[in-house]
């Protein structure tokens, strides 16, 4: 079955869920890249970058940059998950 954006955006938002349990709101990308994205096909990747895309103009991750690419979870992301 081919992941559609909306359950894209939820299994995002689920493992934020997870690390909120770690007290921890920020996702590696290279842990996403390798957990997730791995698992898509070629039309999934596509929809996955829209998806993130999405989720930050709703202000609800937003994107670090350091070392590595991050995606953060905003406060009103917090409270979603919450």
């Amino acid at each position: 079955m081919i992941k559609n954006k909306k359950m894209i955006k939820r299994d995002i938002l689920d493992k934020f869920r997870t690390l909120n349990a770690e007290g921890n709101y920020i996702l590696p990308f290279s842990q996403l890249e390798s957990d997730y994205l791995a698992d898509l096909d070629a039309e999934e990747k596509k929809i996955f970058k829209k998806a993130i895309n999405e989720l930050i103009s709703k202000g609800l991750v937003e994107n670090t940059k350091g070392s590595e690419h991050n995606l953060r979870l905003t406060p009103k992301g917090v409270d979603l998950i919450s």
